[in-house]
């Protein structure tokens, strides 16, 4: 029985088990996506109802536009697929994909929803193929490579309905591209393999989401620079341009591509809003705070909640084993000194030791570059790279969402915490080594547990394509001809993504919700928007429809020759719906837009309860 868990599973084999498993659990927290397909979401307002609206509309709209423009919001402009959040990568495959091999249209939030899902899978492998290497227990290989991914800050963007941000692989490319390089190196192996899968995997996961090029390229680049300047081996021009293509090449390709094919990149604001604005930095509290489900508790934790951007919990594992070894060092410091030197002496522990080292870096980074100590202090953070890349130049400002540049960091510690243990495992005799390792990976399941739980009761109804969840739409598009009509105007009106706060509108939810549903029942583009990087100029023109007697004449020109569909939900306005503005003239422009109705003395079309659609037709 002992020579069975003594004996090292083949990586195949190995790599197998560990996939199956983790769809075992994909299938408890998930199930439902897929066994009733079109039913459940994920969230159904803000950022998330909008990335899926974008998802579909881009699926739906006819082939003839182009795999780089999307035209469902923000009409009569559109924009470009890069300004979307809907995965850009992963929704123009699906497109060809349903173009050229089967139509999965009609079924384009769940093939979202695996894709997006089955990252836990690659996140998973990778973790086989980084820990089998470096350790003995291939016990421990198994579960943390199973349970660590339930575990990452990442997964935690599907509730907030940031989905492309939960590919907690791509991080994991960067991390085990830096091990790779690094082991392949000191054996004197060919780094050719791993330094194309990485920038290949880097520069395409940049389609995705823009983020994850800084986020992994600040990692990555840390380490090699720490590595090769400590080592001397910045010297070696292939292992320098190695370094240089997992770090700086799928920058390059990925703004590059985007600005050869960005027909308004001139028109965009350069310099965004937002930089340093607290909820979007780290605050080191969100390490020691739980996500709401967990039922295991460290012994300290914070009472004030963090904003979901800052929700960065390292985990029970990571905290009681850092508790743990710190009790054993102030026992024992000589021979914890000793067993120290003696690990950082292994491939494992100095590779850990630069991993923690450039992932610290992005740790600094999440803190932001000035953050406030009392009510008339500040903190100047000059450890933060943003300091310097900012004056490098200014589209390091775009990046300013800061803590998610923490991720590395959740990684890189439990990662390290994993070796440690391991070793320790293997130089240690006393018997009950073996109940403190049980301990510390049963701490790791019950997080893992709780969340699989959490994941599974969250689990919405789907009430953006689902028709039979619309009985109000339904009831008002009866006897209406859409056919007639180019776009949907919806009042409330909201614009957001242009990055001036004086014209950015918010709306209401649960409107900006039925205006989505209405455009993709009907195939209509919206004159609303909520995207990202919007032309100022655009904006513009579109608030002044509800802001002049005579809308912009440039905007009329390009509206005339069909009738636009105006949808008014009255009840927004009613009290117990909440209009989000934070400036003064959105706010006008939010509480005058039905007066819009009364200027163009617009026809009613249809009807129900405080749903109206009216026909505009354009002079």
């Amino acid at each position: 029985m002992l020579d069975f868990f003594r004996r090292k599973p083949g990586a195949f084999g190995l790599t197998l088990t560990a996939a199956v498993l983790q769809l075992l659990l994909l299938w408890r927290a998930f199930g439902p996506l897929f066994a009733q397909p079109g039913q459940f979401i994920f969230v159904d307002e803000g950022d998330g109802a909008k990335n899926y609206y974008t998802f579909q509309a881009y699926l739906q709209q006819p082939w003839e536009q182009g795999l780089r423009w999307f035209a469902g919001m923000n009409y009569p402009f559109g924009d470009y697929i890069f300004y979307t959040d809907n995965s850009p990568l992963l929704a123009a495959a699906v497109k060809l994909f349903s173009r050229y091999v089967y139509d999965v249209t009609p079924y384009g939030l769940d093939v979202y929803h695996g894709l997006v899902l089955s990252g836990m899978v690659f996140s998973t492998v990778l973790l086989v193929s980084l820990l089998r290497p470096l350790l003995r227990a291939w016990g421990l290989v198994l579960a943390f490579s199973v349970l660590l991914p339930w575990l990452s800050p990442q997964l935690s963007r599907l509730t907030a309905g940031h989905f492309n941000l939960a590919l907690s692989w791509v991080v994991l490319l960067g991390i085990w591209g830096t091990y790779q390089l690094y082991t392949r190196t000191e054996a004197g192996q060919s780094i050719r393999r791993p330094v194309l899968l990485v920038a290949a995997g880097l520069t395409l996961a940049g389609f995705i989401h823009l983020y994850y090029l800084p986020i992994v390229g600040l990692y990555t680049g840390s380490f090699l620079a720490w590595w090769l300047l400590r080592s001397g081996r910045w010297r070696q021009g292939r292992l320098l341009a190695g370094a240089a293509a997992v770090t700086v090449l799928p920058v390059v390709l990925c703004y590059a591509t985007i600005r050869l094919l960005d027909g308004y990149f001139a028109l965009r604001l350069a310099t965004p809003s937002g930089f340093n604005y607290a909820p979007w930095r780290l605050s080191l509290a969100a390490l020691l705070q739980p996500y709401p489900y967990e039922k295991a508790r460290f012994i300290i934790e914070p009472e004030a909640q963090v904003s979901y951007e800052a929700k960065m919990y390292l985990g029970t594992f990571a905290l009681f084993g850092l508790l743990l070894l710190l009790l054993a060092v102030l026992r024992q410091p000589a021979r914890w000194k000793q067993r120290w030197q003696e690990w950082r002496g292994t491939t494992a522990g100095r590779w850990a030791g630069l991993a923690l080292g450039a992932a610290t870096v992005g740790l600094l980074a999440a803190l932001g570059t000035r953050f406030a100590l009392g009510p008339d202090w500040y903190v100047n953070n000059y450890l933060s790279a943003f300091v310097y890349l900012q004056k490098i130049s200014g589209s390091a400002a775009h990046f300013r969402a800061f803590a998610r540049f923490a991720w590395p960091f959740f990684w890189a510690l439990n990662l390290g915490g994993v070796l440690l243990l391991d070793y320790w495992l293997s130089h240690n005799r006393h018997w009950w080594r073996w109940a403190v390792a049980l301990g510390l990976v049963l701490l790791a399941w019950l997080d893992t547990r709780d969340t699989l739980k959490a994941y599974r009761r969250g689990l919405l109804p789907n009430a953006l394509t689902n028709v039979s969840r619309q009985p109000e739409l339904t009831q008002l598009l009866r006897g209406v001809d859409v056919r007639r009509y180019q776009a949907i105007l919806p009042i409330p009106y909201y614009h957001v993504g242009s990055e001036n706060m004086d014209l950015t509108v918010d709306g209401e939810k649960e409107h900006n919700l039925r205006s989505y549903q209405l455009a993709l029942r009907t195939g209509l583009p919206l004159m609303a928007s909520r995207m990202s990087r919007t032309a100022p100029v655009q904006a513009e023109a579109l608030a002044s429809l509800f802001e002049q007697p005579t809308p912009d004449a440039a905007l009329l020109a390009k509206l005339r020759g069909q009738s636009v569909l105006v949808f008014y939900d009255e009840g927004a306005y009613q009290p117990g719906r909440t209009l989000i503005a934070f400036q003064d003239r959105p706010r006008r422009l939010l509480s005058g837009a039905p007066g819009f109705i009364t200027r163009q003395q617009l026809p009613l079309v249809a009807q129900f309860g405080t749903l109206r659609l009216y026909r505009w037709d354009v002079k």
